[in-house]
């Protein structure tokens, strides 16, 4: 979404409020905000981004994502971030496996990006994407080799085919 069509803070908070009055807010939000801040809120503005607490009753109050709160007080403080970006991936779920899962995760996709990068690389100084694109399959992989050399460790060389 263009941030010039994006909704501020006050707008969105105004649209999901709809007919429900500020005391109505405070309580489904469990206090926080206050039905008196959040009007002054809404009213006058604010120059700084509010509390934690705030965004987290509202997300309640308003069943609304955090993140769009967030995001919307960072628009009505003039900073603009691109709410979703379509170069990422997102996984749904990933955020709730283990820490080293997640590491694992994010260190295979730095792995792939680094081998995009690289023969993205390769293509452009040898002006030919298709041999581009497999050069490192063959480094990777040798056409050369068999699946296992007769004297690799941890093979059985009765296992291996004739040659």
């Amino acid at each position: 979404m263009d941030h010039n069509q994006a909704e501020n803070f006050q707008q969105l908070v105004l649209r999901l409020k709809a007919d429900k009055s500020y005391d109505a807010i405070e309580k489904l939000s469990g206090g926080a905000p206050t039905g008196r801040s959040l009007q002054k809120l809404l009213t006058k503005g604010f120059t700084r981004m509010p509390d934690p607490e705030t965004f987290q009753g509202l997300s309640r109050a308003l069943n609304v994502p955090q993140r769009d709160l967030v995001l919307a007080a960072a628009r009505t403080l003039g900073i603009y971030i691109e709410a979703e970006n379509p170069a990422d991936l997102t996984l749904v779920g990933a955020g709730r496996l283990p820490y080293e899962s997640q590491e694992l995760l994010r260190s295979t996709s730095r792995e792939l990006q680094r081998w995009l990068e690289r023969d993205q690389q390769h293509t452009v100084a040898t002006d030919d994407s298709k041999q581009g694109a497999t050069a490192d399959v063959h480094e990777l992989f040798p056409v050369h080799r068999a699946a296992a050399d007769k004297g690799d460790q941890g093979i059985d060389p009765e296992q291996l085919p004739e040659s």
